[in-house]
C-alpha cells in the first residue's frame, strides 16, 4: 500500500478551486455581455387614474361624545321599591314609569288630610251660619259688639285651617306622585342600583342614570392655526362635521359646528369646538372617542388619488407611476391633505395619469408591471393627459 504526499494533494485542491473560480467569472462575463440569463416575470399591479376636480377641503380632529342631558334619578320621597318596570340599558320615554315604591303609607296619610279637610270644611260651614245671626241679633241691639266680633272670628280661623287643610292634602297627593318615578327624558338608561324591597332615601340613593342620546354633542380641539379658517367658513355657511361612528369608516354621522370656545389654550396651542349630531340611529355613543372632518371650504382643481397609492420612503412620499405600457417609475409628491379614502397631492403627477394601488411590496423604480385592473377616473376635460 503507497500513501499519497500531503503536498500533492493540497495541490490538486487549489488547482480544482482555482477552475471552479475562473468558470464563475467566465458565467458573470457571459451574463454581462448579453449571454442567456433568466428574466424577472412582471409584477401583477393595480392601477388607477389620477384625477383633477373640486374636493372639500378638510380638517381632521379627535372628539369625544357628550350626551346633552344626563339625570340621576334618585326619588322625591322615603320608602321602598315596590317595582322596577325597566330593564338594564333600556330605551326609554320622557315621562315612562320606571321605580314604583309603596304607595300604602302615602294613600293614609293623603286620606288623613283630606279627612280633616271634610271636618274643618264642616265646622266651617257651621260658624259662618252662626255668624250671619250673630250678625242680626247685633243691629237689633241683642247683645254685644264683642260677641259679634268672636263669630267673626271664628269664621276667619276656620277659614285658615281649612286652606292650610287643603295644603296638606295637595302635600300628600303630591307625595303620593311621587311613588310613581318617570324618565324626565327620552334617552337610554343606565344599571339599575336599586330593586324591589330596597328602602331609599329622598334625594339621596340613585336609581338610575338617563342620558339623553339623539341629538348628542362632540367636543374636541383644533390647531390654533386652523382657528382663522374655521371662523372664515362658520360665517359663510355652517360648518359641517362628519364623525366616524365607532372608529368605522363604513358608518359616518353628519352634524353641524355649533360652538367655538373664546380662548385659546396656551399649554396646547389648540381651541375647544363642539358639534351637534342628530345621532337618531344612535350611531354615536356618550363617551366614545371618533375620528373627525370638518369640512371648511373647496379646493377647485386638486389633484386627487387615493390612499392606498402614496408610498413613504427614506426619500419621502411618492407613489408609483405607470410609464408605457408596463413600466413604473418613482415620482415623489406632497400630501396636502386628506378627505375620505382620497388625497389631495402636489409633485410630479398629472390628470389622466396611472398610479400602482395595489403590488407596491414587488416594485423599484423602472421595475416592470403586468396591469391586472384599471380604474378610470374623471379628470375634467382639458387638464394634462400624461402617458399610460
Amino acid at each position: 500500500m503507497s500513501l499519497e504526499h500531503p503536498t500533492r494533494s493540497c495541490g490538486r485542491l487549489l488547482t480544482a478551486l482555482l477552475c471552479g473560480l475562473v468558470s464563475l467569472i467566465s458565467a458573470c462575463n457571459q451574463h454581462q455581455a448579453g449571454g442567456p440569463t433568466t428574466q424577472q416575470k412582471p409584477a401583477p399591479v393595480t392601477v388607477t387614474q389620477v384625477e383633477r376636480r373640486t374636493v372639500p377641503r378638510t380638517i381632521k380632529a379627535i372628539g369625544a361624545v357628550e350626551s346633552p342631558h344626563s339625570v340621576r334619578i334618585m326619588p322625591q320621597v322615603d320608602g321602598a321599591i315596590a317595582a322596577v318596570h325597566f330593564s338594564e340599558g333600556q330605551r326609554v320615554e320622557e315621562g315612562q314609569l320606571l321605580f314604583t315604591i309603596d304607595r300604602r303609607p302615602f294613600e293614609a296619610l293623603l286620606r288623613q288630610r283630606q279627612a280633616a279637610l271634610r271636618r274643618d270644611q264642616a265646622e266651617l260651614t257651621n260658624a259662618r251660619a252662626e255668624a250671619r245671626r250673630r250678625a242680626a241679633l247685633f243691629e237689633q241691639g241683642l247683645i254685644s259688639a264683642e260677641e259679634n266680633e268672636a263669630a267673626q272670628t271664628r269664621v276667619a280661623t276656620l277659614e285658615a285651617s281649612v286652606e292650610a287643610d287643603r295644603a296638606a292634602v295637595a302635600d300628600a297627593q303630591l307625595q303620593l306622585e311621587y311613588c310613581s318615578i318617570r324618565s324626565p327624558l327620552a334617552g337610554r338608561a343606565s344599571q339599575v342600583f336599586v330593586h324591589a324591597g330596597n328602602v331609599v332615601r329622598k334625594q339621596e340613593t340613585v336609581l338610575t342614570v338617563v342620558q339623553q342620546m339623539s341629538p348628542v354633542r362632540v367636543a374636541f380641539q383644533i390647531r390654533e392655526q386652523d382657528l382663522a379658517e374655521v371662523r372664515s367658513s362658520a360665517l359663510r355657511l355652517p360648518v359641517q362635521v362628519w364623525a366616524d361612528a365607532a372608529n368605522d369608516a363604513n358608518v359616518r354621522a353628519q352634524g353641524i359646528l355649533d360652538f367655538i370656545d373664546n380662548t385659546v389654550q396656551r399649554s396646547t396651542g389648540t381651541v375647544l369646538l363642539k358639534a351637534s349630531f342628530p345621532n337618531t340611529g344612535e350611531e354615536l355613543w356618550p363617551g366614545q372617542f371618533v375620528p373627525l372632518e370638518l369640512i371648511v371650504g373647496q379646493v377647485a382643481g386638486a389633484l386627487v388619488i387615493p390612499r392606498a397609492a402614496v408610498q413613504v420612503g427614506q426619500q419621502g412620499t411618492y407613489v408609483f407611476r405607470i410609464e408605457g405600457t408596463d413600466r413604473v417609475r418613482v415620482a415623489p409628491l406632497r400630501v396636502v391633505f386628506e378627505y375620505g379614502d382620497q388625497v389631495v397631492v402636489e409633485g410630479e403627477l398629472e390628470a389622466g395619469q396611472w398610479v400602482v394601488t395595489e403590488g407596491q411590496f414587488r416594485l423599484t423604480d423602472g421595475a416592470a408591471v403586468e396591469i391586472r385592473s384599471r380604474t378610470p377616473g374623471s379628470a375634467q376635460p382639458g387638464a394634462g393627459q400624461g402617458r399610460s
